[in-house]
């Protein structure tokens, strides 16, 4: 099977598999409004802001820039550009999946919200600690690099997937769905115009920004530590 028919079939499946989810966002969105009142419902922007920078801080899209520009080298545009396009529809996938089943997944792991949130927070910060000390690239597939390692776990980590899972059980989830939806077309952008920023900022600048990205990781870790300390009634608000 050829590069182009892999990702051409792939890429199908996954424009497909967005329909799916993006729709079940709506219904969800539509059911809240139904439940909770008409102004429970409506998107908070202030705060749809605030998640949208805490979710690209913790992607860190920059981060895999050197490994997606080495995979798709060479690579005609229409190629490259499908790589882009299921990418991203991972990330979306990724994202939303992670926040819409996220209390599923503590209920079945038999822990607390709070505890959660210590854990990915530990993990959080390990990740913002090892983004201080640069990328490391190797040279991959293209055709597999889209959904491995690309969409997970270089852009989708388990921070992210913490993080996530975190939000949805602590702040209101249209808000979340739809930060996670700025955060993937964040991700889109970087990546469809990775040669542009690459070629702009050069290489010590994407590290510059990368390490930029990793203090306000640090500083999201350390909130995080603080509100699983104040939910045990260990500290003070």
């Amino acid at each position: 099977m050829t590069n182009r028919s892999f990702l051409t079939r792939r890429h199908i499946a996954i424009r497909r598999l967005a329909v799916v989810i993006v729709l079940i966002l709506i219904a969800l969105v539509l059911a809240q409004t139904a439940a909770t009142g008409f102004r429970a419902g409506i998107p908070n922007i202030p705060q749809i802001v605030t998640i949208s920078i805490q979710l690209l801080a913790i992607i860190n899209p920059l981060s895999a820039l050197p490994t997606f520009l080495l995979c798709t080298q060479g690579l005609p545009r229409v190629e490259r550009n499908r790589i882009v396009h299921i990418t991203s529809l991972f990330v979306i996938a990724l994202v939303l999946t992670f926040a819409l089943i996220g209390q599923l997944i503590i209920n079945a792991l038999q822990i607390s919200v709070s505890s959660f949130e210590m854990g990915g927070a530990v993990l959080v910060m390990i990740i913002a600690a090892n983004m201080l000390q640069g990328v490391e690239t190797k040279k991959l597939n293209a055709k597999q690099a889209a959904l491995v390692p690309l969409a997970t776990p270089l852009i989708v980590g388990p921070g992210t997937m913490a993080t996530l899972i975190v939000l949805a059980n602590t702040d209101n989830l249209i808000n979340v769905l739809a930060a996670g939806m700025i955060a993937a077309f964040g991700v889109f952008l970087i990546l469809n115009y990775s040669d542009r920023i690459a070629n702009l900022i050069g290489d010590n600048g994407v590290q510059a920004v990368s390490r930029l990205m990793a203090i306000i990781l640090a500083a999201i870790a350390a909130n995080m530590i603080h509100g699983a300390l104040l939910a045990w009634g260990i500290a003070k608000s």
